[in-house]
């Protein structure tokens, strides 16, 4: 009998060290919260995701008659930017595009038919956005440098001259974002300047357009 109780009592110890192995220790309640390290929350850092690269075109007038009565746009342009999410509402970004618009919208080519002034605005851009949300109203602003693309050539009574975009280009715009599609109206302006003062002539009128933009991002 005392060989079986030595046997059962020594048994007992056995099980009783190899439960406590096996079982993790666990905290008494009171100091479980104590143990627990704070929860911090990681600083963002973006990446590749937060670049996106958008194709655009779009068309602008200031005058509904110029396009009734020669059948072809006032303003076009077509582009490309590179733009990075530094935020969560926030996204700068860089881009170029070639921009075209009728000579007529300028006062200083009145007497002229279907002459364009091409110009290359070079430009940074700002936008607020909800970049995160499939569907996301938009506002951005452009700022940057019109270099041109050859001179327009106009004949008044005082003689020749020579005409060019070169300057500053401005542009502000509110849309719409979905999925990848940007849709937008805004207003762009570009100063004409004297060419034959070069580049950096007088400043003679400033083309000013209202347009539509369709952009998609990749």
């Amino acid at each position: 009998m005392k060989k079986t109780l030595l046997a059962l009592c020594l048994l007992i110890v056995v099980s009783v060290s190899a439960e406590a192995q096996i079982r993790p220790h666990r905290p008494h309640p009171q100091h479980r919260m104590a143990e627990q390290p704070r929860e911090r929350r990681a600083p963002r850092f973006y990446g590749l995701d937060d670049f996106r690269f958008h194709i655009y075109g779009e068309l602008g007038d200031n005058d509904l008659g110029a396009i009734i009565a020669h059948e072809i746009p006032y303003h076009f342009s077509a582009g490309a930017m590179l733009e990075y999410q530094i935020g969560n509402l926030t996204s700068i970004g860089v881009g170029a595009e070639y921009y075209a618009t009728y000579g007529e919208h300028c006062e200083l080519f009145h007497n002229m038919q279907e002459t364009y002034i091409n110009t290359l605005p070079i430009y940074a851009n700002l936008k607020l956005t909800l970049p995160y949300l499939d569907i996301s109203p938009f506002v951005e602003g452009r700022i940057g440098y019109s270099a041109p693309l050859g001179m327009v050539t106009c004949n008044d009574p005082e003689g020749v001259h020579h005409y060019q975009s070169s300057g500053l280009f401005t542009s502000g715009a509110v849309g719409i974002k979905i999925y990848r599609i940007y849709l937008s109206c805004g207003l762009s302006t570009i100063d004409i300047v004297d060419a034959d003062f070069g580049t950096g002539g007088p400043r003679m009128d400033v083309v000013t357009d209202y347009y539509v933009r369709l952009s998609f991002a990749f």
